[in-house]
């Protein structure tokens, strides 16, 4: 960068914030941004499948969320529009977020399928089929 040296100072400070956020105030009036906290393991949660899930959150909210990467310079989630648009899509993914921390998976799941077999009561013409343990 050259130039008279507050104005290099401006300039450092402006694409520091960029290369960190995603904007500035210089480039993009009136925008704001929100840093969350999100573990690595739930990122594929806010991705969704081939991006469906991220793609909904930027068109419907109008902001673009970053989702850092190993080299970033900040490693939170970072949400980026109008300051309104931001606190809805904040709302959202903290929805997403949730049912991902508390989904039923496994052998905890309540919704599991049922086993019925067994219960049907044994006729007489049945008992030449049944197997008798000694």
């Amino acid at each position: 960068l050259a130039g008279k040296k507050e104005n290099v100072e401006r300039a450092k400070e402006v694409i520091t914030h960029i290369a960190t956020y995603g904007y500035h105030e210089v480039t993009h009036e009136g925008f704001s941004h929100e840093e969350m906290e999100v573990p690595s393991w739930c990122y594929s949660f806010l991705i969704g499948k081939a991006g469906s899930e991220l793609k909904h959150i930027q068109n419907n909210y109008r902001v673009k969320v970053n989702i850092p990467r190993e080299h970033s310079l900040c490693q939170n989630v970072v949400v980026v529009g109008a300051k309104h648009d931001v606190e809805r899509a904040k709302t959202y993914i903290e929805k997403i977020l949730w049912n991902a921390e508390n989904a039923s998976r496994g052998r905890d799941r309540q919704d599991g399928a049922t086993d019925d077999w067994g219960d049907e009561e044994e006729e007489d013409w049945m008992k030449q089929y049944m197997y008798k343990r000694k």
